[in-house]
Parts: structure tokens; sequence; C-alpha cells
């Protein structure tokens, strides 16, 4: 992809992070309205599922210790396996999926420039876990809400220490494109995530109706500019 390509995508990238952390702040400041009420009345309900998220997510540093040989096993094919879904999203063709137990791993994808900068990119900032489980969450029933969101926290931390550990200008992935792009490329779409999460969690919403929500606000954003 040619260099001007690349400072045209970033900068629309960076408009859209400012608008993903409006929307992060926004969903906060809601959490933080209907805990303030519930504070001073009894009446109000209120479900805490930051707390069972912060449970999942202090199970798997707990298993990524401990289990660190099976653990190395699930970090690598997670990363390849997002390779391939992101290149299956976006039709290209999937020639083959390779995984060792050392941890390393590759993925062969055929594809036009533009798909193959998503699908490079994909390990590093899309949580392919967190998302379809927070739309099973839908079907479930308020009660299980505890349980599911435990599960949830947990594959959030799987996410996160693969970020950790994986994230680096030394791989390959990330410096097949300019380093600095890279890096502003998985920012705003960590910024996007943290929004879709954050905003799923509101009474009355779930990730399906978050995304709409956010689709409204942007198109509200957009139409106030030209207007």
């Amino acid at each position: 992809m040619k260099k001007y390509k690349y400072i045209l995508i970033a900068f629309a990238l960076i408009l859209l992070s400012i608008f993903w952390a409006n929307e992060i702040w926004t969903g906060w400041v809601r959490h933080y309205e209907i805990f303030a009420k519930w504070m001073k009345s009894s009446k109000v309900h209120y479900y805490p599922w930051y707390l069972w998220l912060l449970a999942g997510g202090i199970i798997f540093p707990l298993m990524n210790r401990f289990f660190e040989k099976n653990i190395k096993i699930i970090k690598t094919a997670t990363h390849e396996l997002t390779h391939m879904i992101t290149g299956m999203i976006f039709l290209q063709r999937i020639k083959s999926i390779y995984v060792e137990e050392q941890g390393t791993g590759v993925v062969w994808l055929y594809g036009n420039n533009f798909t193959h900068l998503l699908t490079d990119l994909a390990p590093y900032c899309f949580p392919i876990y967190t998302f379809p489980l927070l739309g099973l969450r839908c079907l479930c029933l308020p009660t299980l809400y505890p349980v599911i969101d435990v599960i949830i926290g947990l594959t959030a931390g799987l996410h996160i220490i693969c970020f950790k550990e994986q994230t680096s200008s030394q791989q390959s992935d990330i410096n097949k494109h300019p380093i600095w792009f890279s890096f502003i490329y998985i920012i705003s779409v960590w910024l996007f995530d943290i929004a879709l999460i954050t905003l799923s969690y509101l009474p009355k919403l779930n990730i399906f109706l978050s995304f709409k929500l956010m689709v409204i606000d942007f198109w509200h954003v957009i139409t106030a500019i030209f207007a």
C-alpha cells in the first residue's frame, strides 16, 4: 500500500479514536449515574457486572502462570485463529493454518492489500472469543449473567495477555506495515472494542443494540458537521 494511503487511513483512525473515546466516556458516566442512584435507593436495580468480569480477568493470569505450556498453545492458536476468522470475514482465501507446540504458527491467506492489512493486525486488537460470548449473553437468563460474565472476563484476560506478549515492533505482522500506522490502527480498534463492551452492559442494551447506538451516534456527528 502506498504511503499516502497509510496517512489518509491513519488520519481517519485518529478521528474515529476520538469518537470511540467519547463513547467510552459516555458509557462510564451512565454507569456511574446508575451506581449513584443505587447507592441512594435500594429500589434501584443494580448489577455489578464489572466485578464478575474482573473475577474472570484474574482467573486467566493464574491459569497462565500454573499451566504455562498448555496456555502457550492456546495463545498461539488464538493468534492464528484470529487471522483465519478475519480472513474469512473479508472473503480471503485460506490456504492453510499451522500451529506448533513451541508457540509458533502461521496462516496463509490470499487477498488484496487492504484486507491483508485488516487480517495482519487483527490478532492484536480483535477479541474473537469475547464478542461472540457477549452475543450469547443476550440469550441467557439474568440469573446466569454472573456465570457468563466470568467466562467473558476470562476471555478478556486471554486477549489482554496475548496483546501484552505478542504486540511488538518485531512482529512480522506489525512491521509489515509502517510501525507508526500499525500502532495507530491497533489503538483505534481497541478503543472501539472497549466502547462496545462498555455500552453493552448498560441497562436494556446488548452488543447488537450497542453497535446500532454507536452507528446512530456517529451518523449524528457526521450530519452535525455537515449541517
